[in-house]
């Protein structure tokens, strides 16, 4: 231990630095040179050898804290520098310090005290809990809690100065609500929710303490479910505080969810009021209001909301849904029954029995997904009667049918990879784009049939004439395939327009399409578009995908739908003057703006319900293990040399300094894609209109176009020498190529692997003289190792079994890690002198790595010089699908 070791300054970590790379250069001498340096410089050291070598710090006990003792703290807990108090209180104090591995900033709380065994482990499950409404429990060490640092100010403080409007108390009720349901759903209950543990912050409220909370889970017995109570055993927990505690907390009962129920709907109380109800809410409060925090504050448990999710939905239906809406029913199996049963009764009146005087009533339903899953994106099919769902679950993207009169969610063979999936107009197929294929398949089931080439889709629509219009992304145009299958044609546009997302209105020759390279961009919007002509005219400046729901019958009013900052949006769409003829309405608030998490035809409307479209930069070790979030993510990633920064494409090319926490966007407007790095860490290349750039890291300066090209041009690697950039080219004829350019002299470009297959994410090793590649000439994308430059006799080795993508090279060279087809990190030793050979390669953990669109594009991931890994991921899974029987549009004029 590290018992009498000075504060970390920059001077010790060069030191520390220094002594490491001399080691990793000189293993040889590793007992002569540790034993030459002071203890504490040794064990520092050492500890970062074992954390190299995938032996985490965590597994070596930092110095045990007597919680009762006013003694200073020592200088270090473990990785952990303490720099600040934060607070003191009857609970333990609370110091501001620095996480010297991540170097993030955390808080250190230390309670009054001393921890159980039982109290650890079982805190420890809790610090698995990460959404972006709840404080994140980083750490357990002995006796004290590694927290997320949260800035802002409490609730309780927030109410002092006066009530919060209507639209802020249920915004920041229904986050509550959200992050509780995310801990219900890992069998964790807070029971200790109050103002003073909800943070308001810029991003929204942080739920805090939750590791003072308690797990329940479901337990067996004599055959039948019932729940039991586990109690974290540390005897300085509190039950709750009076004031917020639910009727079964006062009696001593068995608590579970409802309990944190009742505490929000307190909670919601007083932030609409200022006060604390003695009895009732009072009759004030809006309708729709009263009624759910009335339903909240039931003696009897079985008698509130039955789930956080639920009491979430209702709160985002307040300022939206009439307050006649009847509420969910309490029972979740007999609620899907009767509902289901509305839904068929309601659609087949709304089918044979027309001219009703009155409009129904709208219906709503949730669909409840499987745990740790999410939707990627969704369809329903045109006879209402079924959904495509492309389902992301424990690595596995797949196709799941569900019928709206079946509990079951039924997988599609053949549909692995799947994203964006279509109809066709009969219901009797789902169209979808995988394996850089555009594919159909019967919504039964059964072959798999490919249609054409498309790589990266952006999007499919197919109309009663059998033809099917889709947008790549390597293109960036509409194109157009027969259903049958067959050549492919462009349809007519404007030259050097953007176009994604086509889809058809019900003549079958007009579609909307999102246009413009960029949002701000001046011809950004939604377009409408003929297969027929290369006119067009914006219907909307939205920068968003955009729907088309059929009239009713004997109208020619139909409604396009779109996004508009997460909320769902409604336009009147006049199909025989092909223009808008009213007013825009709000249709779905909190639905997200992402392509294909939203869908509708006359009568029904799915979305995604929940916190979807969240990436962030995650941080994980040799055993997958979560470190912790670095920040927001976009697609792509690459960790600068010096493993100091890392680059994305977020919102443009954007530099993330981890030291300092401080962000420097390099490019700005969602303007360029795929950075890399140079190696010297002072350039940023990256894919920019009409070609690749650089630009220096700083953001200062103008971007300097290396190589120009009429297609898709996208960098993968710069070589460590600096003379050279790999970038992956999309050229007509051959597909996907590999190619290279000098960056300095005549900068002429040359193949380093060009086949009629996808050659894609060369990476250069760590020598140079070695690239790592995918290839799809298997019929699957597999790794693939050359040696750089290329020669004809050069050979090639296959590292990857069974199918990979997105390789990297260890620093030093000695392995070889990619993506397997089900997301698990795959390793390979490998040597590279005096020729190359890899041994078989080993799973190490799931990665739950997103899928940025095209498995075999940009790098989602990427190693740091100290062995942690650095992926993009979600952080928070679907909770559910909301289904809208008579959803509401916008009225015309």
């Amino acid at each position: 231990m590290m018992s009498e070791q000075a504060p970390l300054t920059p001077e010790r970590w060069q030191q520390i630095e220094r002594l490491f790379a001399d080691i990793e250069e000189r293993p040889a001498d590793r007992a002569a040179l540790l034993a030459a340096a002071d203890p504490a410089l040794r064990e520092e050291v050492e500890r970062m050898i074992a954390a190299n070598r995938g032996v985490s710090p965590l597994d070596k006990s930092p110095p045990s804290i007597a919680p009762e003792s006013a003694d200073p703290l020592p200088s270090m807990l473990g990785p952990y520098r303490i720099e600040a108090p934060l607070g003191q209180g009857g609970m333990g104090r609370v110091f501001r310090a620095t996480d010297t591995r991540l170097r993030r900033s955390v808080a250190i709380k230390i309670p009054s005290e001393k921890f159980s065994e039982r109290f650890e482990r079982e805190a420890r499950a809790i610090a698995a809990l990460n959404h972006p409404h709840i404080c994140t429990l980083y750490d357990v060490g002995p006796d004290y809690l590694v927290m997320e640092l949260v800035e802002g100010e409490t609730l309780a403080a927030r109410l002092k100065r006066g009530t919060l409007s209507l639209e802020h108390t249920v915004e920041y009720g229904a986050q509550i609500a959200s992050a509780l349901a995310a801990a219900h759903a890992r069998g964790i209950v807070h029971r200790d929710l109050k103002p003073a543990n909800v943070m308001l912050t810029k991003s929204g409220v942080k739920l805090l303490d939750f590791g003072l909370s308690k797990p329940f889970r479901d337990k067996q017995a004599d055959g039948h479910t019932v729940t039991v109570t586990l109690t974290l055993t540390a005897e300085w927990e509190r039950v709750g505080t009076p004031a917020y505690m639910a009727p079964e907390q006062f009696e001593g009962a068995v608590t579970d969810a409802r309990t944190d129920i009742y505490a929000s709907g307190l909670v919601l109380y007083e932030m609409a009021t200022g006060a604390r109800p003695s009895a009732s809410p009072a009759a004030s409060l809006p309708p729709a209001f009263d009624r759910v925090v009335k339903r909240c504050l039931e003696t009897a448990p079985d008698d509130r909301w039955q789930s956080a999710r639920d009491l979430e939905w209702e709160l985002r239906s307040v300022l939206s849904v009439p307050a006649a809406t009847p509420a969910r029913p309490r029972y979740w199996l007999l609620s899907a029954a009767f509902t289901l049963l509305a839904l068929l009764l309601a659609g087949v009146a709304l089918i044979y029995f027309k001219g009703t005087p009155e409009r129904p009533a709208t219906v709503r339903m949730s669909i409840l997904l499987p745990e740790k899953s999410r939707v990627q994106s969704l369809a329903m099919s045109p006879d209402g009667r079924e959904l495509a769902i492309v389902l992301v679950q424990e690595g596995k993207q797949q196709i799941q049918a569900r019928a709206l009169d079946s509990l079951e969610l039924v997988p599609l063979a053949g549909t692995e990879g799947a994203a964006s999936p279509f109809w066709s107009p009969d219901s009797r197929y789902i169209g979808f784009f995988a394996d850089a294929k555009l594919k159909k398949i019967e919504r039964g089931g059964g072959p798999v049939q490919t249609l054409c080439d498309a790589l990266g889709g952006w999007g499919g629509t197919w109309n009663r004439d059998g033809d099917i219009l889709f947008s790549t992304d390597a293109l960036g145009t509409v194109q157009r395939v027969a259903a049958s299958g067959g050549a492919v044609t462009d349809v007519p546009h404007e030259q050097g327009t953007i176009q994604a997302y086509p889809f058809f209105l019900p003549d079958g020759e007009h579609y909307l399409v999102r246009r413009g390279r960029l949002l701000g961009a001046p011809d950004a919007g939604i377009w409408l578009n003929s297969i027929k002509s290369s006119r067009a005219r914006r219907i909307l400046p939205d920068y968003t995908s955009a729907e088309f729901v059929e009239p009713g019958a004997g109208s020619q009013m139909g409604t396009v739908l779109f996004a508009r900052d997460g909320t769902l949006m409604a336009l009147p769409f006049d199909t025989k003057r092909l223009e808008p003829a009213g007013n825009l309405a709000p249709v779905a608030q909190r639905a997200g703006s992402a392509a294909g998490r939203w869908n509708a035809i006359r009568g029904f409307l799915a979305y995604v319900s929940g916190h979807g479209d969240t990436w962030k930069y995650v941080w994980r070790d040799r055993q997958g293990r979560n470190l912790g979030v670095a920040g927001d993510a976009g697609v792509a990633v690459s960790i600068s040399p010096d493993g100091n920064r890392l680059v994305g494409d977020y919102h443009g090319i954007r530099v993330l300094d981890f030291a300092q926490g401080q962000r420097t966007q390099v490019t700005f407007g969602n303007l360029g894609q795929d950075p890399v790095w140079s190696p010297d860490g002072r350039w940023i290349a990256f894919a920019g209109i009409g070609g690749i750039y650089r630009k220096a890291a700083s953001g200062a300066g103008i971007s300097e176009l290396l190589c120009p090209g009429k297609s898709l041009m996208v960098p993968k690697s710069w070589s460590p020498d600096g003379r050279f950039i790999m970038y992956a080219q999309l050229n007509p004829g051959s597909e996907v190529d590999l190619m290279a350019i000098p960056v300095e002299g005549d900068r002429k470009p040359f193949a380093v692997v060009q086949t009629p297959a996808n050659e894609d994410q060369g990476q250069f090793s760590p020598d140079g003289q070695w690239v790592a590649y995918t290839s799809n000439e298997s019929g699957v994308s597999e790794v693939y190792v050359i040696p750089f430059p290329p020669t004809a006799d050069g050979g090639r080795w296959l590292v990857s079994k069974g199918g990979g993508v997105m390789p990297r090279w260890r620093r030093d060279g000695k392995e070889l890690f990619y993506i397997s087809p089900d997301n698990q990190m795959m390793a390979a030793d490998v040597t590279t002198k005096p020729v190359f050979r890899s041994g078989d390669p080993h799973s190490l953990f799931q990665t739950g790595i997103v899928d940025t669109g095209i498995r075999t594009g940009p790098m989602s991931w990427d190693i740091a010089p100290d062995g942690r890994y650095l992926i993009i991921s979600e952080t928070s899974s679907d909770a559910s699908i909301t289904v809208v029987l008579n959803w509401r549009g916008a009225e015309t004029n």
